[in-house]
């Protein structure tokens, strides 16, 4: 049998090596010297040298930052409401008619193509950035010592950290300490608001169907189509979305040629396939579009050509798919979500014994309906990879 060096193993060796190389230049630079710690496949590098920054933003507009808390506080308990809701009303349709919203952790591989992995990767920063300055930022404002900032990463998992003093964060006021928790998600969601401006303001209406991803030696691999391309028409029917597409291809039989209008590195081409037989449905036909990747291509404002077109908007498509993923989940309430601290902290007070069992059964609740959402979906539908 031949040995066939696929994307996703190209991926996981070079991944491998990376970390080994990384991990024996720590070894022979002894970088833990510098607050740089590095193990097999982890790195975390702390520092007090942002703390300065932090205090200097917090002490310019402390009114304003006060005020964007309290926004944030709300648009935190909102998103967390929003995330229960969403969770238990998603196990509740599994139970009616047997379908479920898929819901799966990011695995590169597995869940995520490997080809959507820069966009994910410079979301991460971009994203993770702010939310965590936001912790910091307010952390001063409420006058909560912070004693370091970093930055850490594990396998492909980028994040940054602050780490403010806890035994002052203990004795700061309820109100204190809902402001600097939720901060963070708060952060996320002017992040994927702002995200969706740009996005709507830069980009217009549809022109085509985006090819993402093609199946090997399929029709339109075989045409040459490449990643990014876009067919705006087929036989002549304007194709303006997947929907059209999908439209389209419900009259079309097995082994019948159809010609494409192909929008290729700027250019309009002519591009003619033969279509086959769908493996599941001999009386269908496929192009060989892998199922699941349709996507329009969205025409820009900037005047800019097509493929960094194409790029500008999946990178802001991704930091804003990011940032409001990552503001509704952190505010589950369970650790290590921020979430779990801003139901805990009110309820708190109403409860004079058992505060930790209080605190272990709003995790646990959480975390079954969550986890509970990740197995059917994956029990129902395998690891479907975006």
């Amino acid at each position: 049998m031949a040995f066939t060096l696929t994307p996703e193993l190209t991926f996981l060796i070079g991944l491998v090596a990376f970390w080994a190389i990384l991990y024996l230049i720590a070894k022979a630079l002894h970088l833990e010297k510098r607050g740089i710690e590095v193990k097999p496949a982890y790195f975390m590098y702390r520092s007090k040298a942002l703390n300065s920054s932090i205090d200097r933003l917090a002490k310019k507009q402390t009114a304003l930052w006060t005020t964007l808390s309290n926004i944030a506080l709300a648009l935190s308990i909102g998103a967390m409401v929003f995330s229960l809701y969403l969770f238990i009303n998603n196990l509740l349709m599994f139970s009616r008619v047997g379908e479920i919203g898929y819901v799966a952790p990011a695995i590169p591989g597995l869940t995520l193509s490997l080809y959507w992995l820069p966009f994910f990767i410079f979301a991460a920063v971009v994203v993770v950035v702010p939310h965590e300055l936001g912790h910091g930022i307010m952390a001063r404002v409420e006058n909560i010592p912070v004693l370091s900032t970093g930055i850490a990463a594990m396998l492909v998992f980028f994040g940054a950290f602050v780490e403010q003093d806890e035994k002052e964060f203990e004795k700061a006021s309820l109100t204190a300490r809902l402001r600097v928790v939720s901060s963070g998600s708060g952060a996320n969601i002017v992040t994927a608001l702002l995200a969706l401006i740009l996005l709507t303001g830069l980009f217009s209406q549809p022109a085509g169907l985006l090819i993402q991803d093609t199946v090997p030696g399929g029709p339109l691999d075989s045409a040459g189509l490449e990643r990014w391309d876009v067919i705006q028409a087929m036989k002549d029917t304007k194709i303006a979305t997947y929907a059209d597409f999908t439209d389209f291809m419900r009259g079309v039989e097995p082994n019948e040629s159809l010609t494409l209008t192909v929008l290729h590195n700027n250019d309009v081409i002519l591009k003619t396939i033969t279509t086959v037989a769908d493996p599941d449905n001999s009386s269908r036909a496929i192009v060989g579009l892998n199922r699941g990747m349709g996507a329009s291509y969205m025409l820009n404002r900037l005047g800019l050509e097509q493929y960094t077109a194409v790029n500008l908007y999946w990178t802001l498509f991704w930091i804003y798919l990011f940032a409001l993923s990552m503001g509704v989940i952190n505010m589950l309430p369970m650790v290590p979500f921020d979430g779990e601290r801003v139901l805990y902290y009110p309820l708190e007070r109403f409860v004079k014994k058992r505060k930790r069992e209080l605190r272990i059964t709003i995790s646990a609740f959480t975390l079954g309906l969550f986890a509970l959402n990740i197995i059917i979906s994956i029990w129902r539908y395998g690891f479907l990879a975006i």
